[in-house]
């Protein structure tokens, strides 16, 4: 029997560790963004704005990403006036540091993160989701239904490009895998 994945908001300080040092591993060891330090762990510039949504595994972290809904965005400090960029919107969220753990990368766990998101936002009325997706994984944020919107931001070794997701297409594209109707 396959091990259960739960996808949920992190609550208990074990997850918040968890989430950092995961921050750590994606961030500074794997994607060379920012510098290393001793203690491995990595606790993001946002932290007292973000939500957490993460997958869990029999009490192990192998998902999760950084919702953030106040703005500015951290994009909003990349891209001078980036609303003249993006589709209308009403009410929009910006994800961040989604990370899946490489051993549980290619399956699921990428989608449920985001069904997650959307499902959140939808209830809570937001229509646009803003990303700086990583170059190494443009097709599959692509697939998902992201789409690029300005030029490539960040360093040479850790290039992003900024994308939105249309929350609405996200769900007709994938209504019957939601509870939403």
């Amino acid at each position: 029997m396959k091990d259960q994945i739960t996808v949920k908001f992190a609550e208990t300080e074990d997850e918040l560790a968890q989430v950092h040092k995961l921050n750590y591993e994606t961030f500074v060891e794997e994607i060379p963004q920012h510098e290393s330090n001793g203690r491995k762990i990595l606790i993001d510039k946002l932290h007292e704005k973000n939500k957490y949504i993460v997958a869990m595994c029999r009490g192990e972290l192998i998902g999760m990403v950084a919702i953030n809904d106040q703005r500015p965005f951290s994009l909003d400090l990349k891209i001078p006036e980036i609303e003249q960029h993006l589709p209308p919107f009403q009410k929009a969220l910006e994800i961040r540091l989604l990370s899946v753990k490489p051993s549980n990368r290619g399956g699921k766990v990428f989608f449920l993160l985001a069904k997650k998101i959307v499902e959140w936002g939808y209830d809570l009325e937001y229509n646009l989701v803003l990303i700086s997706g990583t170059t190494r994984q443009i097709k599959l944020y692509e697939k998902i239904g992201f789409c690029g919107f300005y030029k490539l931001i960040g360093k040479e070794d850790a290039l992003y490009q900024p994308m939105y997701l249309d929350v609405n297409k996200f769900i007709e594209r994938y209504a019957e895998k939601f509870r939403i109707d």
